[in-house]
């Protein structure tokens, strides 16, 4: 297939994980696929791309924000999907948050969408959007170095911008968290290696209300083999058994009495970590991923 993937090489100044994430995998499943880049794309004029490349389908993931994605082509891919010649697809992320405001309006530029969160499929069909797929966070395990559980150097580590929120939350618990931030994607696959437990904690700071969401953590730390702690988000369940193969929390203290006792458990813990690695090559890899939402686009 022919897929033209639309979407920021970088973010904020940083390379972005769609290379890795996307752009890597389509290739592995055998597509052919060129990259519009919608921070600063090689040729600018997406018409001509398209006539150019003849894709069977527009693959995007698009921001609406033009701050940080200023060549993100709207008004393009709409005249193509109102044109019906070439399939389109919108991968959306912060459901949570942004679909009053954003997905649920945008939504209608094309001919199907996913959300990561489970409990919104049923909002995008009441707000009048059917071809809604479910198409969850993933991570490509070609790029994280499988380390022996026993020569993980990391007990617990947090990879991320600690915000004043989550250095609060983290100052509450008294564990010893490693907090890792402005690491290369190498350096993080590394980092999320070295670690026996990765914490996630779900909610973001740019939501208003702040409330919890799904994450790309939740899957990039079982990729690495290390156990996946995280702070409880209704939808989880659906993709991991919860205390067979994640350890989930509501509070600092949940949080602290969990992660003191599988440190005095180290069997426990790493019988833990190999379930979720288990049930993320099973489930949740890039290329598995990719390849069902593909196939749930192409059958609508």
């Amino acid at each position: 297939m022919r897929i033209l993937f639309t979407s920021n090489k970088t973010y904020r100044g940083r390379p972005d994980t769609g290379h890795w994430y996307v752009y890597s995998p389509l290739i592995e499943l055998g597509h052919e696929v060129y990259w519009y880049d919608t921070v600063d794309p090689v040729e600018r004029d997406y018409n001509k791309v398209i006539e150019q490349f003849k894709p069977d389908l527009i693959f995007c993931c698009m921001t609406g924000d033009r701050a940080i994605t200023p060549w993100e082509p709207w008004e393009n891919i709409k005249g193509e999907t109102e044109s019906g010649r070439t399939k389109t697809f919108n991968w959306f992320c912060d459901d949570t948050w942004r679909f009053d405001n954003f997905s649920s309006k945008v939504c209608h530029y094309f001919n199907v969408c996913s959300t990561p969160e489970p409990l919104y499929l049923e909002r995008f069909k009441v707000a009048g959007y059917d071809n809604i797929l479910l198409g969850n966070w993933h991570a490509n395990s070609d790029f994280y170095p499988e380390t022996k559980f026993s020569e993980k150097e990391i007990d617990l580590s947090f990879i991320g911008y600690l915000t004043p929120n989550r250095k609060s939350f983290f100052d509450r618990c008294e564990l010893p968290i490693r907090n890792l931030y402005g690491l290369s994607n190498e350096e993080m696959f590394s980092a999320h290696a070295q670690s026996k437990m990765g914490l996630n904690l779900s909610r973001n700071d740019n939501d208003p209300l702040k409330g919890t969401q799904m994450k790309q953590r939740m899957f990039e730390v079982p990729a690495g083999g290390g156990l996946l702690v995280t702070e409880h988000h209704e939808g989880i369940e659906q993709f991991f058994e919860i205390d067979k193969e994640i350890i989930t929390f509501k509070t600092s203290y949940e949080l602290s009495k969990k992660v003191d006792f599988l440190l005095n458990k180290p069997r426990v813990l790493e019988k833990l970590a190999l379930n979720g690695r288990k049930r993320f090559l099973a489930e949740h890899e890039s290329k598995l991923r990719l390849g069902e939402v593909l196939r749930g686009i192409m059958s609508i």
